[in-house]
């Protein structure tokens, strides 16, 4: 190769990694130099390129491309100090910080900042790297001459925190950042900093010292109490302590809507549906076209069957977002469980985006088998070809769902059954098999089909809790299937169906007392028909006929076909 080709293709090399020097140094991005900002960027400075200083260049990047960083890092120093250009300076002691070198990034920072004065990344680099060398006095004067200079002492505060966090000599970040804390005790930025290296080098109760006092100092400051928050989530603090801390500072900010977004979350992740939906609730009277607000909201408040909120919060989201189909999916559903068919059908022919169209032609299957019949719906299916195992085993469970609601029962287990010997190891197939099984009382079907799952899965909650429900309702085994219940609710305890399970297996248990207090807990989360038939059973056996009618008028009114409910409405003579 000639020199004056090498020299090109160095140069090129150079400015293209000059250009993502703070990704290489895997530090936060470096500022603007002060006055060669201002100015329209700094000067380039004319470097005569000997052969030496190419070598040690090409050699330097070559070994970068190689992952070789120290090699890398020694080259470069040697460009810097022959060449005398702040920017191999930069380049050098990004370089040799990625590769821990911090004697080497001290000395090639030094180069830099004496030729870049205005620049304080070189400073805070040479600070950090006299921590690694355990010279704490000299780094606190170093910093000292960096905030005296810096046009913003809490991003300096931050970009330090960062860097001591990355240097081996932890005693001497946390020693520094001690001293610095001292130094400017009304200054809430160096608590919040002091917190972040904390955090980064697991010192906890120090993580929550310093950000209670950056709150002392500015109570309203957001980005604290998020900090505060996440550390303890991260650290799995009691969820409650968490909650309260959110909701304690939004009684005195009601307008911070990132603690608010951030609380709706984790209530979300929490299982505490009614909770979350309030706060998103809150939030979209606050900003009412926050079009993730009004999604997650329109999603809670179907799940919660809050289904005006929800429809609400849904239409104006598509509103905003007219390109959103998902939207449309659920509003369907919605639809559906509002038994307005007609509307449910509207919704899924309106949904054209590739992504969704498959899902929605599913879903158009139960919208016909209310409007047009089960032969209407299953005809429309059969025109659907899915061209995976994920699609097909959808297809057929949205077939065997049609047949099951117009109680071809037999018909729908054929279907299964030729999915199950098509892919006899996939578990939705498997678990809606063995759900049907229970429904025919072909119960050694059922527990083959549960036990298999269970094989798979030990913790499978929801094939523990329908074997245990099936054992307590259709067997005398209650002690087997009170053990798969109690392991099943283990796993989610606020799941209202496995606790309908255990007040079930409970009553069958002559334990009345504790299977009132299930199914009341199971009613309060869902206001499920087939809940509240077993309530009102209970209820009646244990000598309180009237709250049992009541509870079976309240889900008469919601339910009015509700074959169980019926059922027990005529086992009674309701």
């Amino acid at each position: 190769m000639c020199l004056k080709l090498a020299k090109q293709l160095v140069l090129l090399a150079m400015a293209a990694a000059l250009a993502g020097c703070a990704t290489i140094a895997g530090t936060a991005p470096a500022p603007e130099p002060g006055n060669a900002a201002q100015s329209g960027g700094p000067e380039i400075p004319t470097v005569e390129l000997t052969s030496e200083l190419l070598y040690q260049l090409l050699l330097g990047e070559m070994a970068i491309q190689r992952g070789d960083f120290d090699t890398a890092s020694e080259a470069l120093s040697r460009a810097a100090e022959t060449s005398q250009d702040y920017r191999v300076a930069e380049r050098a002691t990004r370089v040799s910080l990625r590769a821990k070198q911090y004697g080497r990034a001290e000395q090639t920072a030094r180069i830099w900042a004496a030729l870049r004065p205005d620049d304080t990344v070189p400073l805070e680099i040479i600070a950090i790297s006299l921590v690694d060398d355990r010279q704490i006095d000299e780094a606190q004067a170093v910093v000292d001459d960096l905030l005296q200079s810096a046009d913003s002492v809490s991003k300096v505060f931050r970009r330090l925190a960062d860097l001591l966090s990355r240097q081996p000599n932890h005693s001497g970040a946390l020693e520094l950042m001690s001293r610095l804390v001292q130094q400017y005790p009304d200054n809430a930025e160096v608590f919040f900093a002091q917190a972040f290296l904390a955090d980064r080098l697991k010192q906890s109760e120090l993580v929550l010292t310093a950000i209670d006092q950056a709150l002392a100092l500015r109570p309203d400051w957001e980005e604290a109490v998020l900090a505060k928050a996440t550390h303890l989530v991260n650290s799995q603090a009691d969820k409650e302590l968490v909650i309260d801390i959110c909701e304690q500072f939004l009684q005195s900010n009601p307008q911070a809507k990132k603690v608010r977004l951030y609380l709706a979350r984790y209530l979300v992740d929490q299982d505490d549906l009614a909770r979350a939906f309030d706060e998103f609730a809150t939030l979209i009277s606050q900003e009412p076209e926050n079009v993730d607000a009004l999604y997650a909201g329109g999603l809670l408040g179907l799940q919660l069957q809050r289904y005006d909120e929800a429809e609400q919060y849904l239409e104006k989201n598509l509103e905003l977002r007219p390109n959103n189909d998902q939207a449309r999916l659920y509003l369907g559903q919605l639809a559906m469980q509002r038994e307005r068919f007609d509307d449910a059908e509207r919704w899924y022919r309106s949904v054209q985006s590739e992504a969704y169209y498959f899902d929605a032609q599913l879903e158009l299957g139960s919208a016909l088998a209310e409007t047009s019949g089960a032969d209407s719906a299953m005809e429309h299916l059969k025109t659907l070809h899915p061209v995976d195992q994920d699609e097909y085993v959808r297809w057929v469970l949205a077939q065997e769902q049609v047949l099951r609601k117009s109680k071809r029962l037999m018909e729908a287990k054929e279907v299964l059954d030729l999915a199950v010997e098509r892919f006899p190891e996939d578990t939705e197939l498997i678990y809606a098999r063995g759900l049907l099984a229970a429904q025919l009382d072909l119960i050694d079907i059922h527990e083959q089909d549960m036990r298999k799952l269970l094989v798979k899965d030990p913790n499978n909650a929801h094939a523990l809790n329908a074997l245990g429900y099936t054992l307590a309702d259709t067997t005398d085994r209650y002690e087997e299937a009170h053990n798969l219940i109690e392991q099943a609710l283990s796993i989610r305890p606020e799941d209202p169906f496995i606790l309908d399970s255990m007040g079930w297996v409970q009553y069958r248990l002559g334990n009345h007392a504790d299977a009132i207090s299930y199914l009341e807990r199971a009613l309060t989360k869902r206001e499920d028909a087939e809940i509240a038939a077993h309530l009102g059973e209970v209820l009646w056996v244990n000598g309180e006929q009237d709250r049992a009618r009541q509870v079976w008028q309240r889900a008469l009114e919601k339910h009015p076909d509700n074959d169980v409910l019926k059922d027990t409405l005529k086992k009674f003579n309701q």
